[in-house]
């Protein structure tokens, strides 16, 4: 009966050592170049990782209860000019040492998240002068670009609030709005007709209401910029 013949071991490592190795060296590179991003100033690092997110179709964790958004295929041009007027805010923030705006670069236009107490006080409307001229240098950046709506969002958290001018945290979101679109409108040059505002009250938090930490991120004002096309 003939013997069987003994099997040659190969030589060098196993097949799937290699495909182990090409993976160790991306994810070492792709760490490396996280790192890199340290000396970044933190606006323009959130602005870069929001188009990122977008790019994968992966939403911040902190979005909240967002409305249902359809999405639209952007131009050359229109990617172009947000990547410029993402740019020109960052700056604008950095001259003004104001790092509680949220910079988003998202397929329907951008969105600027105004976290409190940025713009207002605890259960007050009227914007705070020290931020008055920032708002307004935003909306001159963005009347420098291609644009078909400007849209202001009022937000609170669900600590009720129940006063002759407020009534309810339904009135107190929607005033701050309206007050952040007058200064973009009347002092910030953008045309009126282009404008809204709305308040949306604590009915669409981004975050918990249950911590501090959560209802100082759903006291917001949020800005979002549509590009000048969507509504063909």
């Amino acid at each position: 009966m003939p013997k069987k013949q003994q099997e040659e071991c190969q030589s060098g490592a196993p097949a799937w050592m290699v495909t182990y190795g090409d993976m160790m060296t991306l994810l070492l590179t792709f760490f490396v170049l996280i790192v890199s991003f340290s000396s970044v100033e933190q606006v323009k690092f959130k602005a870069a990782i929001s188009s990122i997110q977008e790019g994968l179709g992966i939403w911040p964790s902190n979005a909240g209860l967002l409305p249902t958004m359809v999405l639209f295929e952007t131009s050359p041009e229109q990617a172009k000019e947000a990547a410029e007027m993402v740019e020109d805010v960052a700056k604008a923030l950095e001259e003004n040492a104001i790092d509680q705006v949220e910079i988003y670069n998202t397929p329907a236009g951008i969105r600027l998240i105004i976290s409190d107490p940025v713009l207002f006080r605890t259960g007050r409307a009227e914007i705070r002068p020290e931020f008055r001229d920032l708002l307004v240098n935003i909306a001159e950046i963005i009347d420098r670009r291609e644009y078909s709506e400007v849209r202001v969002e009022g937000h609170t958290d669900n600590v009720p609030i129940e006063t002759d001018q407020f009534p309810s945290n339904w009135e107190l979101s929607a005033i701050r709005a309206l007050n952040v679109v007058k200064v973009m409108a009347f002092n910030g040059g953008l045309n009126p007709a282009k404008l809204s505002g709305v308040g949306y009250g604590e009915f669409r938090p981004r975050a918990s209401n249950d911590t501090a930490e959560g209802r100082g991120l759903n006291r917001r004002v949020e800005i979002w910029i549509e590009y000048r096309d969507q509504q063909n």
